[in-house]
């Protein structure tokens, strides 16, 4: 998988051993002080593909569990088709960086964007826009609008894997993918409300989670056990950890 893939297990076995040995409600700085935790949430949330609803009921959904636990400025931009709400912006790279500029920003911000969408190795799709959105321009984005605040990135599809790049990952990100690079991710048949990996997430959260580490290796056996019982390959989810985040928790879960 290359060097920037054999970077992120290393990393990741970094992340986690400073897990171990560190306090449960701060990071550690270099010098061992506890450094406190930013508490101004903001989050983009996006529903990329109208192909089917369970997309854009992800979207929307996870921004109802973040207003429960105090999250107020969230942004959903979801595709066009029957579970998309006429008062929501569409889910294309012009609306998601107007989202982003009209979340504000102040000196205490975390990021948190969420795409689930058909996906593969060239990038997440936007149906909208009839195009992928790739790691470098999603880097920028990221980059124009949270800079080096703490950001948690989650991308739900096929390959996503593939953004755990050096363009994306950093010491103040978390970036949680639901497929290795080289892996198909499973959905869902046209019934369900969410493709597999989003509804362990959002069980994993819903479970009581605390950071966002806990919300990945909760959601890995979930997405396992069902994979496991259809017959379908694993999918192989993938997460970086940089080392300024290890720690951090889910608004409203010091």
């Amino acid at each position: 998988m290359g060097w920037v893939a054999r970077a992120v297990r290393r990393t990741g076995l970094c992340a986690l051993i400073s897990a171990a040995i560190g306090g449960p409600a701060a990071a550690q700085d270099v010098g061992g002080r506890a450094r406190a935790m930013p508490s101004g949430w903001k989050a983009v949330l996006v529903g990329g593909n109208h192909l089917i609803d369970s997309y854009n009921n992800a979207a929307t959904d996870l921004a109802d569990r973040l207003r429960r636990i105090g999250v107020e400025r969230i942004a959903v931009l979801l595709s066009p088709g029957p579970a998309a709400h006429d008062s929501a912006p569409t889910a294309r790279r012009r609306e998601l960086r107007r989202a982003w500029k009209n979340l504000g920003s102040t000196a205490d911000d975390v990021c948190l964007m969420f795409i689930t969408s058909h996906a593969n190795e060239r990038g997440i799709y936007l149906s909208a826009d009839r195009g992928y959105l790739n790691s470098r321009e999603l880097s920028s984005m990221i980059d124009g609008e949270c800079g080096a605040r703490p950001t948690v990135l989650i991308l739900s599809g096929c390959n996503t894997g593939a953004f755990i790049t050096s363009s994306l990952a950093a010491d103040n990100r978390i970036i949680l993918t639901a497929s290795a690079r080289d892996r198909v991710s499973y959905g869902a048949a046209s019934t369900e409300r969410y493709v597999n990996f989003d509804r362990c997430m959002l069980k994993a959260i819903d479970s009581g989670a605390r950071t966002w580490r806990d919300v990945f290796e909760r959601t890995l056996p979930c997405v396992g056990a069902r994979e496991n019982r259809l017959g379908v390959p694993a999918s192989l989810p993938q997460a970086w950890f940089g080392a300024d985040v290890v720690h951090l928790p889910l608004p409203g879960r010091p």
